[in-house]
């Protein structure tokens, strides 16, 4: 009987330090929650393509998953959640999530887009020195009575919807808030918020959530790393600096002009390949 005991002491032993080097593995690898990665996955797919079994990573937007275009698994998981204020549940259905090592985050930007010209919601925004009822930033917001004007005159393919707009606006809003709690709330050893470099939303990060302090706002080109897009100029705001290319190449116009959403909203693989290579030499380096 003790012969027997002994027997199944190592063998328990055995599977104790097999299950702790399985997890020792699984610990290893760096947990990246990819905000807003729903449409085209442009994250998932680029990390599964060059970094395939090196990170954990977290598909997280508010699509349901049968429309999710990857096959998950253990390193490649969606998680259907709405990224946004309107979520009073945000950080709880977050906190059932391994914690993040890494953000990285592509929050909507059409509202925040300045190409709509005389269409678009958010006309102006200024700041002051002085205080303007307890306030330092003034945020001129288009309201329905100017689109019932601007429509009038307005082509037909540029006339807008005030419902539309304001949709687009809560949204914007609702969103870039809700990314700059999470990262405020999970505190992840590196985190990017990506968005058009004309984008408003830098300027509302800044003067309405006083989040720039010690940022970097590393700006690049998506023709830089693949001419089959168009030349987009872009910030990966980061909390870590990035040495982006810069380089104008002409790139492909029809890639903004005639793309879906989803489309225009893909980010070139070899960005997000040269992105997350200096992400782990920097981690490498805090190790």
């Amino acid at each position: 009987m003790e012969v027997f005991a002994m027997h199944n002491r190592e063998e328990d032993s055995k599977k104790d330090s097999k299950n702790s080097l399985l997890n020792e593995k699984s610990i290893s690898k760096y947990v990246i929650w990819a905000l807003y990665d729903d449409a085209e996955s442009s994250y998932q797919k680029a990390i599964k393509k060059y970094f395939d079994n090196e990170f954990i990573v977290y598909s997280i937007g508010i699509n349901d998953s049968s429309k999710i275009k990857f096959k998950e698994s253990e390193n490649y998981k969606y998680k259907q959640i709405d990224l946004s204020l309107l979520n009073f549940n945000l950080i709880n259905q977050l906190k059932q999530l391994e914690k993040p090592d890494i953000i990285l985050a592509s929050p909507p930007c059409e509202s925040w887009s300045g190409a709509d010209c005389g269409g678009k919601m958010f006309s102006k925004i200024t700041t002051t020195s002085e205080k303007v009822e307890d306030d330092t930033s003034i945020w001129k917001v288009r309201n329905k009575k100017y689109y019932d004007e601007y429509n009038k005159t307005a082509h037909p393919v540029k006339r807008r919807l005030f419902l539309q707009k304001e949709v687009g606006r809560i949204l914007g809003i609702s969103t870039i808030g809700a990314t700059i709690h999470i990262i405020q709330t999970f505190k992840p050893k590196i985190w990017i918020i990506e968005n058009p470099a004309t984008s408003k939303t830098w300027d509302f990060q800044k003067h309405h959530w006083n989040f720039y302090n010690n940022f970097y706002e590393n700006k690049t080109y998506y023709s830089s790393y693949d001419i089959d897009f168009s030349l987009k100029p872009t910030i990966f705001k980061s909390n870590i600096k990035l040495d982006l290319l810069t380089n104008r190449n002409k790139g492909n116009n029809d890639h903004m002009a005639r793309g879906s959403y989803s489309k225009r909203s893909s980010i070139p693989s070899e960005l997000i390949k040269d992105i997350i290579n200096q992400i782990k030499i920097k981690l490498n380096k805090n190790k």
